[in-house]
């Protein structure tokens, strides 16, 4: 790899992190100008990170302006978790026929994470331990490419709900994982796709829904 790649990436990872965090409001604009300074690089890497975020959907480049961070609306967030669903909804589904013991373990350790975050009300811990959980889900489904696609979602998934979650949001998606779980080690495959599809869906929905 040569050096203006890995300045690429290393820019490229940290304006995504920056982004899945709520760090630039949705439709703020940011030069590249200022970008390459505070870095301490060319413009180059910064466009070329720039243009792994837009392609990712993070931003758009609009010439002459600079890097505008998308403003998501209803139907494009509606669409994204819809389709986050299918995926993850099949792997749970794939999961409740191919669960191995120690999956299953593993299913429940991560469940347990989440449980004792939400408990304390963290959200950085209980991030950390959803992302856990959905992942051993995806590894008990055995098929490699679906994990593939559905991980792929991820980052997206949280800049569009960038870690705004309230306790009562923690503890509901928490009672959806543990439906979820009892459903995969009861070798129940539609309904665990069921409540897989529902419980991301619902994330594009009001606070009201």
């Amino acid at each position: 790899m040569t050096a203006s790649g890995s300045k690429s990436d290393q820019i490229y990872g940290e304006l995504r992190d920056r982004l899945m965090q709520g760090h630039y409001q949705f439709g703020s604009v940011l030069s590249t100008y200022e970008l390459a300074q505070e870095f301490g690089v060319s413009r180059r890497p910064v466009l070329d990170a720039a243009m792994r975020l837009a392609s990712a959907g993070f931003i758009a480049i609009i010439p002459q302006v600079g890097l505008q961070v998308v403003m998501p609306g209803e139907r494009q967030v509606r669409e994204h978790f819809a389709v986050a669903g299918i995926l993850e909804g099949a792997a749970a589904k794939l999961a409740a026929i191919n669960a191995t013991g120690a999956q299953l373990a593993d299913i429940e350790v991560a469940l347990r994470r989440c449980a004792a975050a939400a408990e304390s009300d963290d959200v950085v811990a209980f991030a950390t331990a959803n992302r856990s959980f959905h992942s051993a889900v995806l590894a008990a489904s055995g098929n490699q490419r679906l994990t593939e696609l559905a991980k792929h979602a991820w980052d997206l998934s949280d800049f569009y709900l960038q870690n705004n979650r309230v306790s009562a949001d923690l503890r509901k998606s928490q009672s959806e994982h543990s439906d979820i779980a009892v459903a995969i080690s009861r070798g129940e495959p539609g309904l665990a796709r069921e409540l897989m599809e529902g419980h991301l869906s619902r994330f594009w929905m009001s606070e009201d829904a």
